[in-house]
Parts: C-alpha cells; structure tokens; sequence
C-alpha cells in the first residue's frame, strides 16, 4: 500500500489535520465520516497487529473515538505520565482506521502527520479500550 499514488480528498485531509495537532491537547474532535473513514482505511494491514498505548489520566477519556496506538513500546511509554500505565493489545485489521506506517512521507505530510519523529502511529476505531 505504501507506495501507491492515492490522491487524498480535502474531506481527509481536513480530518486528519485536526486529529494529528489537535488530539495532542485533548481538544475534542468529531468522528470522521463515512468517506473518510473509506478512503483511510486502505492503509491498514490485512492480518493482525500488536500495538502499544500510553495511558494516563489526560488521554484516558477518549472523545473522539478515534485512539492512537504504536507498534514501538518504548514510544507509548512516552505518552505515560506518571501514574499511566502501558496498555498491549492485539488488533483486528477492522478495528484499524488508519497504519501510518504504510503511509509515503508526502502522505504523511499531507495529511497533516508532519511529526520531525516518527511514532508509528495506528489509529483505531475506539470501543473505549
């Protein structure tokens, strides 16, 4: 998937953008449509994954219900303030709305994924976990 050339609609970017440098500060967002969610979730694996996610008492409530999570433990470990904890999970690929990590680097640019490192990011689709 990484390296087809999609062109990404305004309506994902727009979305995108927002959750990328907004959900960092906890400012709620609202969930993606139904076309975007169709156009994103072409970058997810086929099988399933085991992720990673920092837990602490800023991300514990969720309100978008949209969760990042990470393929690194060490990364997630980052996003754990004290008292957090890191939550391990195994995910289905339909559980899964976007794998930054078979993203291009123009993708991730445009979609607003312009981070200087990179945390292998996933973003799954939130039952409150």
């Amino acid at each position: 998937m990484k390296n087809k050339n999609y062109k990404i609609p305004k309506f994902v970017i727009d979305w995108t953008d927002k959750y990328f440098h907004q959900s960092a500060f906890d400012i709620p967002l609202r969930f993606p449509g139904k076309r975007a969610i169709g156009f994103l979730i072409k970058f997810r694996k086929e099988e399933k994954i085991k992720l990673y996610r920092g837990v602490n008492k800023y991300n514990e409530k969720n309100y978008t219900g949209v969760k990042s999570w990470t393929y690194d433990k060490e990364i997630a470990g980052n996003y754990m303030a004290e008292g957090g904890k890191i939550v391990e999970k195994v995910l289905s690929p339909s559980e899964v709305l976007l794998d930054t990590t078979l993203l291009s680097n123009e993708h991730k640019k445009l979609l607003g994924y312009d981070y200087k490192i990179d945390d292998m990011e996933v973003l799954i689709i939130s039952n409150n976990n």
